[in-house]
């Protein structure tokens, strides 16, 4: 071969047509299945065309809609400290670094917002501040274009990997009708942005490799925006930096002909190993160039930010399988068995179809590109799972890996649309848009609260209510703000107080309500504070109280936010202020005062499980101390996990002389909080009273150690 001047002779063309859809190997005994299939029935051709104008006219509806009805969606719980960053970051870089917060922004103590990169919360920032729009609206708007590109690039993605557009058709509708996909999109900033510019890159680094030997700049470059995305909002970006190279020596060196093609002219060395260096150094460049704690340090930074995310510093209780759990302490099917219980049925087909027909999918697909699929879908997870991460609020921290496996479902569903043929094909279809419906009639008729959706299997939200996570976001404060605006009198003119355990999304309801007073209060320290209306959403509270029907909700109730039957918010009115008033009598060490009105308070509400603790503890120090044992137990019926009414029942029994009994209490408290420290010091004198002065003298100085 002559040598051509540098600079001058763009790279040659290959001499042979590389094989990229359905690439036939050089032997027929190579990735021979393991049975012979019935032949396969000729189908009718695929209109390309057709599909093709469907996927992006569905693409431009999206582009357009997605955004409108995202103003549709309530403030959630974190996003306060996600838009403060974003402000913070963008103070940063106005004043040339001069302004460091955003280097160290931890809110409520360790919340490490400053290892996540601020790409959503920067650009909303910038645009709210310069264009004096609401700050909120801005942030949904841009989250929701997040999600049109999650959905519209597993589509793109599908169309790659399965050759025709509508494998990527199928794959559009089926993130589409994905209702967690679609509601996080209007919810969840980190990690809708991160599984955005996941996909992205998959897609267009795929589209990089199918151009081998000759990848393109558009692809390059493209290639550096997924990167710049996904690692310019979350650390984890750092494995897309490195997917660049490994995945292009992997095509390199298994692709037939393909290494021999490049190696046979340095002009295509060259040309393969700049445009490689380009998208990883350029992704990371991006990644990085946004992020002010990276910056401080680009080498170091990252990798420290990644290393923190994965052994996240906070323990979070969360649900899963009917019981809260630390988020440190989960069993490692939970993230798989949440997909399980909380994602489409077809979803579910498409990927168990894609299972069983993998070995015989070499004449209809590139088994290579749909192995990489898999593998950036699982390895993060099995990743995740070896490092003992902490997951919570189902799995969401795992979106990014739900396109990928969305493409592998919609590749399973179109291989059957090939091997059947007339009735067959029309049958599948049949079921699969039966599948599709019921998801997708679950969006409509619980707007805006897609993201608490639970498949078919789970009984949906109603039986998967008391079990896993419903509004952990705290989404549904918009309709509760909207409601107590329209139906408590006067509340604009009168000083009403409102306490509820997701204060802080609820009070930017009312910011020109100026009489209006607002507290965080927890549902289960109710009774203690004064409020006129409480807010109470189900995400904090304990399944085995909130699961009876008998108890919850509370008296008082005016008004419940459903989503096919299961509460996942309450609004409370108060029905009396005896509670507040007797437990403040107990706390001034006025116990006979506190008694008659303690005892007014729970006729009043005879479910109240605080106002019982309460009476129990002052029926104890006047030594009631069987009245107390019935409050106390009638509160564990309530409400069977009370700590504190285990705690005092424990003390009742230690003064009615029933040592065992308040030894087993006890320890039932600390087997559930080691921490509590006066439980282990009524458990010491417990011991005391027994006479066994050595277990006592243990826990003492055990606690003597914690101090």
């Amino acid at each position: 071969m002559s040598k051509a001047k540098k600079g001058t002779t763009p790279p040659p063309k290959p001499p042979h047509k590389q094989n990229i859809a359905g690439e036939t190997p050089p032997s027929p005994s190579v990735f021979k299945p393991a049975l012979d299939l019935p032949p396969v029935p000729q189908t009718p051709p695929v209109n390309d065309g057709l599909f093709r104008k469907i996927f992006w006219g569905i693409a431009l509806a999206l582009l357009i809609g997605m955004p409108l009805l995202s103003t549709q969606y309530g403030i959630t719980a974190d996003e306060w400290g996600n838009k403060a960053y974003g402000e913070l970051c963008l103070d940063y870089f106005t004043s040339l670094g001069e302004k460091k917060e955003a280097l160290s922004y931890a809110p409520r103590g360790g919340e490490v917002m400053y290892c996540y990169g601020p790409t959503l919360d920067l650009i909303s920032a910038a645009i709210y501040r310069t264009t004096g729009a609401d700050p909120y609206t801005i942030r949904h708007i841009m989250l929701s274009l997040m999600g049109v590109l999650i959905i519209v690039f597993s589509g793109l993605t599908g169309r790659l990997v399965g050759g025709n557009w509508r494998v990527g058709l199928i794959a559009l509708l089926f993130a589409l009708f994905s209702p967690r996909i679609f509601g996080d999109s209007m919810n969840n900033p980190k990690d809708i942005t991160f599984a955005a510019g996941y996909i992205v890159t998959i897609c267009f680094l795929i589209k990089f490799l199918q151009e081998l030997p000759s990848p393109s700049w558009r692809s390059t470059l493209l290639l550096i925006a997924g990167i710049g995305i996904g690692l310019g909002s979350r650390a984890p970006g750092l494995a897309l930096v490195g997917y660049v190279p490994f995945f292009v020596l992997m095509e390199v060196f298994i692709r037939n002909g393909l290494r021999k093609t490049i190696f046979s002219d340095k002009l295509f060395i060259r040309d393969v190993a700049l445009k490689t260096t380009v998208a990883t150094l350029g992704g990371y460049a991006l990644g990085i160039a946004f992020w002010p704690f990276a910056l401080a340090n680009p080498l170091k930074n990252p990798l420290v930010a990644l290393q923190t995310l994965t052994n996240f510093p906070i323990s979070i209780k969360t649900l899963f399988d009917g019981t809260k759990i630390y988020s440190t302490s989960l069993p490692w099917y939970y993230v798989p068995k949440y997909m399980l219980v909380s994602t489409p049925l077809y979803f579910l087909l498409g990927l168990l179809i894609f299972v069983l027909i993998f070995p015989f999918v070499r004449k209809h697909f590139n088994r290579r590109y749909l192995l990489m699929v898999l593998f950036v879908a699982l390895f993060p997870l099995i990743y995740g799972i070896s490092k003992n991460s902490a997951f919570y609020n189902g799995w969401r921290h795992t979106t990014f890996i739900y396109p990928p496996l969305v493409v592998l479902s919609a590749v399973g569903v179109e291989y059957l649309l090939r091997r059947f043929a007339g009735i067959g094909q029309k049958v599948f279809l049949g079921i699969v848009a039966v599948l599709v419906a019921l998801p997708l009639w679950f969006m409509v008729k619980n707007h805006p609260y897609q993201y608490t959706y639970y498949n078919e299997f789970t009984g949906g939200v109603k039986g998967a209510f008391g079990k896993y996570e419903t509004d952990y976001f705290g989404s549904s404060t918009r309709e509760i703000a909207d409601w107590m605006k329209k139906n408590i009198p006067n509340i604009e003119k009168d000083s009403v107080i409102i306490a509820s355990d997701y204060f802080v999304p609820l009070k930017d309801y009312f910011t020109d309500y100026p009489k209006l007073k607002m507290a965080y209060r927890r549902y289960y320290q109710r009774s203690e504070h004064d409020w006129d209306y409480a807010v109470f959403l189900t995400g904090h509270l304990t399944p085995s109280h909130f699961r009876n029907p008998n108890v919850f909700p509370p008296a008082g109730t005016i008004h419940k936010i459903e989503v096919n039957g299961a509460p996942i918010g309450i609004i409370v009115k108060r029905i009396s202020k005896d509670d507040f008033i007797g437990i403040n009598f107990i706390k001034q060490g006025k116990i006979e005062k506190s008694i008659p009105y303690l005892e007014r308070a729970k006729e009043l509400d005879p479910n109240n499980e605080v106002v019982k603790l309460y009476l129990a503890n002052a029926y104890i120090n006047v030594g009631r101390f069987n009245e107390a044992l019935q409050e106390c137990q009638k509160a564990l019926e309530i409400f069977p996990d009370y700590l504190g009414a285990m705690t005092t029942m424990a003390i009742a029994y230690i003064n009615v002389n029933q040592i065992e009994n308040a030894i087993f209490m006890l320890s039932e408290v600390l087997s559930q909080d080691p921490t509590n420290r006066d439980a282990a010091q009524y458990l010491a004198l417990a011991y005391e009273r027994k006479g066994d002065m050595a277990s006592a003298n243990q826990i003492r100085a055990q606690l003597q150690q914690r101090k």
